[in-house]
């Protein structure tokens, strides 16, 4: 391991971590490069799809949910649990909580819930696995995911930037961040002087032990 991320870690009081879909991969998840019936999930999983097709969406979804259901935390998401750090992640699959960790900010919503998008009623996502295409029982509309699709607004960003505005070390394991607005996280660590630590491949492995040194 770098002997830099060593002494950066070893200084460190306020770890801040952005996570993103490598992180899950060894626990089995899938990334949106993943195809389903010949399409991609990062074609499924948009706004204008959903609006389209809600009957294949949901199919989709629900296949998607046997997956995240069975996934179980991998050691990557066990360290940082232990080492009590503020996760920002990407991902909707809820293995950080499984972890343990406390502090986490979804921006991209969580695969536990459906909403309606007219009440803003909320009810688990098991009740997408009995009906093809379920409806609120208050008002008839068509229950939504509670995840952020493409052509949506993520959320909590102003609250993650806020994060790392208090930060003195930055992790980001298993995304590159390139897309707005979640790349102007590590501009704003980087105009704070804080170090940045990239981690986007075997994060199981280097966790584990980069977190022993977060809490020396």
């Amino acid at each position: 391991m770098d002997r830099q991320w060593i002494t950066w870690a070893s200084q460190a009081r306020r770890p801040v971590a952005v996570t993103g879909a490598g992180i899950s991969v060894p626990s089995g998840l899938p990334t949106v490069s993943k195809t389903w019936r010949g399409l991609t999930l990062k074609e499924i999983f948009t706004i204008g799809f959903y609006r389209r097709d809600p009957l294949t969406f949901y199919d989709c979804y629900r296949d998607m949910l046997l997956d995240w259901r069975e996934a179980a935390p991998n050691p990557a998401h066990q360290a940082l649990a232990k080492s009590n750090v503020r996760i920002i992640t990407q991902n909707m699959d809820g293995l950080h909580q499984k972890a343990g960790s406390s502090d986490v900010l979804e921006l991209h919503g969580n695969l536990r819930e459906l909403i309606c998008e007219r009440c803003h009623a909320l009810y688990p996502s098991h009740v997408a696995e009995i009906n093809p295409q379920p409806h609120c029982p208050t008002c008839a509309e068509l229950l939504k995911p509670n995840i952020v699709l493409e052509g949506e607004d993520v959320r909590h960003i102003a609250v993650a930037a806020d994060w790392v505005g208090q930060a003195d070390l930055l992790l980001v394991i298993g995304t590159k961040l390139e897309m707005e607005p979640v790349c102007m996280l590590p501009k704003i660590a980087g105009q704070n002087g804080v170090p940045v630590i990239p981690c986007n491949k075997k994060s199981e492995v280097l966790l584990p032990e980069l977190c022993g040194y977060l809490n020396a």
